[in-house]
């Protein structure tokens, strides 16, 4: 997608948001809202997402929509401010939307799970970026992930650095709550292990990190491995100052799911991004012999606007709303908030085309699916 392209998306995007307060129940329109920072430090993330979401909503109302509904999306954009965010919730609980599809951004769950929003509002809220432990459990009534959580590809890439023998270990984390948790969690992976933590650095989101300053912390410490607990664009702003500025220092880079082959790709480099190491929650998007994956290639040539190259990203959330969509099917011909709750808690083992989901009233995490890729030529994921 073009700089321009993404703009106007964007735009189009911000003034859905401006009239969402004023949208009103349709006859034969099912809603749902995507509360995201469609602007500020995680707009890449939160823009690709909502195209996924849009393609699935699009491919689902080409095909007859649900029992003879079409469907819509209301977007808000909560511009990764948790207090917005909660705002904009707010909104989205008292429109006709049925559940909040893809919400983006630690600060702003923190904060949703901290009022006791979704129980007390009984406002569904399905596939939460990020997958960190502390919105995950206790198990919320309302809350559904999709994706396997951090803790699962931290251990993933853990096992990763003892089967290569990796024993200095540096962390590069975000300092937001998804960010302070992965370092907690790598903390207690490699406790007792023969791997030793020599270096953790924190790098703000919202303002300008101080990535030389970070490079040469890391220079300092001489790891082995380099795990990148941060989101894409910024991944890719510090991989890019990293094999700049290093001198060639030969760790291994690694991250969890969220820096993305194709962001990294983009904003550091084809050359910059071969070799690193990430943790993969979806299907591998290259494999069109995986039916789910396959079918969303297809809807993508159908349904996104022209240009768009398919990422990780809208992989991610056409498959949650895929997801989404069945669950609404078996709530009903007049779905409501309560009956989709007990339509989700009811797919178990659902397979999506090779991507299976098992959740209940005690399993809201939906998969525990975690693969390990590395960035080769071409920016081309191999597994």
């Amino acid at each position: 997608m073009t700089r321009n392209r993404s703009a106007l998306l964007r735009a189009g995007m911000l003034g859905a948001s401006l009239a969402f307060s004023q949208a009103a129940p349709a006859a034969g329109e099912i809603a749902l809202a995507h509360v995201a920072p469609l602007s500020g430090p995680v707009t890449r993330e939160a823009t690709e997402y909502n195209a996924g979401i849009r393609v699935a909503l699009k491919a689902a109302n080409a095909a007859g929509g649900i029992h003879g509904k079409q469907l819509v999306l209301r977007n808000l954009d909560d511009e990764y401010k948790a207090d917005t965010s909660l705002a904009r919730f707010r909104e989205a609980a008292a429109s006709d939307a049925l559940a909040a599809l893809m919400s983006v951004g630690s600060p702003a769950m923190t904060r949703l799970l901290a009022e006791q929003f979704p129980e007390t509002q009984k406002f569904p809220v399905i596939g939460v970026i990020p997958g960190a432990e502390p919105l995950r459990n206790p198990i919320n009534p309302y809350v559904f992930h999709v994706r396997a959580g951090d803790l699962e590809q931290y251990r993933k890439l853990a096992e990763h650095a003892a089967t290569t023998g990796q024993q200095r270990v540096a962390v590069v984390y975000a300092d937001v709550p998804f960010g302070t948790a992965g370092l907690a969690t790598l903390e207690t992976l490699f406790r007792g292990k023969s791997q030793q933590i020599v270096a953790r650095v924190a790098l703000p989101l919202g303002g300008k990190a101080d990535l030389p300053g970070a490079v040469k912390a890391l220079t300092t410490a001489k790891p082995d491995i380099i795990y990148m607990v941060i989101p894409a664009q910024l991944a890719g702003e510090f991989l890019k100052a990293y094999r700049s500025g290093s001198g060639g220092l030969p760790a291994q880079l690694a991250t969890v799911s969220y820096g993305n082959a194709e962001t990294l790709c983009q904003v550091a480099g084809e050359e910059a991004a071969r070799g690193i190491v990430v943790a993969q929650v979806m299907p591998n998007l290259g494999n069109s012999a995986i039916p789910v994956v396959r079918r969303f290639h297809e809807d993508m040539s159908k349904f996104a606007e022209p240009g768009t190259r398919p990422s990780i990203f809208h992989l991610e959330a056409y498959v949650t709303t895929r997801i989404v969509l069945e669950a609404i099917r078996r709530a009903g011909p007049a779905p409501t908030r309560p009956k989709l709750v007990q339509a989700l808690d009811g797919l178990k083992n659902f397979d999506v085309g090779g991507y299976t989901v098992d959740f209940s009233p005690t399993r809201h995490t939906g998969s525990s699916f975690v693969d390990i890729s590395i960035v080769g030529r071409g920016c081309k994921l191999m597994f």
